[in-house]
């Protein structure tokens, strides 16, 4: 029911065609002529405009004046009794006389103080810094518009200062972790709402982004499975990227956990180029699978395609099974520190540096036998992959001088911040950082008149300064 301002005149009306007998309708009038209320009130109410005859815009509305009120005095009530139509409050001392009595106006959800006697006779050794009244829910009201500001840390210590400061009370640390968790509720959404409109939203994210390709998978259950979405600029620019994508999940710290994929890629000017995105449960052959066959339905596959991720047996099964035209490589990086778990020497492991990176075949087998001669079991242990995936100049296909995957983990980075909020908050942050990216590139291009990336050009320039 939709509230609106009422006059006196028709509180006074309302007040009087819900008392039941004409003597009450007297005592109504008689205290509603000593202090005629002038508006609604809600939660966030004056205490001198609170008094006999004082409309409240509904039962929680004043619950929450009060609450506030008496944590503000440090005097604690209870309530004697509540339903929804009547409410009657008072304090926990008994020899206190200090008590609250309100009515549900009929027809309407406002409620009126019928009886109110604001004055605490209990003693100030009753009076107490913790309150039972400042539960998590109150707290959360109180630090919301601080958890809003990006630039404000809002921590339990933090609550627990700001509630001392405000009201002169005493928080735990489990209180205020509470509260914490519930004001980001109330401003991003439970997690288990916003996978139920997860659907809607990715329809929307379609409508407002033509072109954009976005897909959900269900389980038997019909029960949320897989997602993926791939942005209407990642898929037209595809093209126009070097043939090499990056591919590795990150885990996400939200309520449900699960996985974030992540496909990158780098443009014509050497900058980090997000294609695609995904979120399942774990890393499984079946979730790789799902997802690099609707990243197929997005990108054009070029012939000479490169896939590169660390050693997961996953990622090269879905590669194997969805892009059998495409090769395969293992990240240096990720081999190198495989190495060190199994405590290789440094000077295996160099030899090993040297030789992945090394351009000429016989430099290769020549380190290789070095390194067999020094080590020959963890030789044996480098071997099991071929070298076509991880040596530069055994590798079929241009590589870029793309080594590493050292891009997707600064991709990660960049997304920290959002791998801790709900799905669709996250979504939220991947697209409000793309946006920015491709708004500031093409910003960029658009100022530049060669025929190459700017990228290209300082190469270039650095190289005939050499010469």
């Amino acid at each position: 029911m939709e509230l609106i301002p009422i006059t006196s005149d028709r509180i006074e009306e309302i007040v009087e065609s819900s008392c039941a007998s004409q003597k009450s309708r007297k005592r109504v009038r008689r205290k509603l002529k000593e202090s005629p209320p002038c508006k609604i009130l809600r939660h966030d109410a004056l205490p001198e405009e609170v008094r006999v005859g004082s409309i409240f815009e509904n039962k929680q509305n004043m619950t929450k004046f009060f609450c506030s009120f008496e944590i503000n005095q440090k005097v604690e009530f209870t309530a004697v009794r509540s339903c929804s139509k009547r409410y009657k409050m008072k304090c926990i001392v008994d020899k206190c006389g200090w008590n609250v009595r309100a009515t549900r106006i009929k027809n309407f959800t406002l409620f009126r103080v019928i009886k109110y006697h604001n004055i605490h006779e209990c003693s100030v050794d009753a009076r107490k810094s913790d309150q039972k009244h400042a539960t998590s829910n109150f707290l959360s009201e109180q630090i919301i518009e601080h958890v809003r500001d990006k630039k404000i840390e809002v921590t339990p210590a933090f609550v627990e200062n700001k509630m001392k400061k405000k009201f002169g009370i005493d928080i735990g640390y489990h209180k205020s972790w509470r509260a914490i968790q519930k004001a980001i509720a109330c401003i991003r959404g439970t997690p288990e709402e916003n996978y139920q409109i997860l659907p809607s939203y990715l329809h929307m994210m379609v409508g407002k982004n033509p072109r954009t390709y976005t897909s959900i998978k269900r389980d038997a259950q019909n029960r949320f499975a897989y997602m993926f979405f791939a942005p209407a600029a990642s898929i037209a620019s595809w093209s126009y990227c070097r043939p090499v994508i990056a591919v590795d999940a990150t885990f996400l710290k939200s309520k449900y956990r699960g996985i974030l994929f992540v496909a990158v890629s780098k443009d014509a000017n050497n900058q980090i180029f997000p294609l695609c995105f995904g979120v399942a449960d774990s890393e499984n052959n079946e979730a790789y699978i799902w997802f690099f066959g609707e990243m197929k339905k997005t990108i054009q596959v070029h012939r000479e395609l490169v896939f590169l991720s660390d050693r997961n047996q996953s990622i090269a099964n879905g590669i194997r099974k969805v892009f059998p035209e495409a090769h395969y490589g293992i990240c240096l990086y990720h081999f190198e520190k495989k190495l060190k778990q199994r405590h290789a020497k440094a000077t295996v492991i160099n030899r090993f540096q040297s030789a992945t990176r090394s351009y000429k075949r016989e430099d290769f087998n020549q380190l290789m036998s070095q390194l067999k001669s020094i080590d020959k079991k963890t030789y044996n242990y480098i071997m099991e992959e071929p070298p076509e995936r991880w040596a530069r100049s055994w590798f079929p296909r241009r590589r870029y001088d793309m080594l590493t995957i050292n891009m997707i983990e600064s991709m990660n980075s960049v997304l920290l911040e959002g791998r801790e909020m709900p799905i669709l908050r996250m979504l939220d942050f991947i697209q409000e950082k793309l946006g920015e990216w491709f708004y500031e590139r093409r910003k960029k291009a658009n100022e530049t008149f060669h025929r190459v990336s700017i990228w290209a050009e300082e190469e270039m320039t650095k190289k005939m300064d050499l010469a």
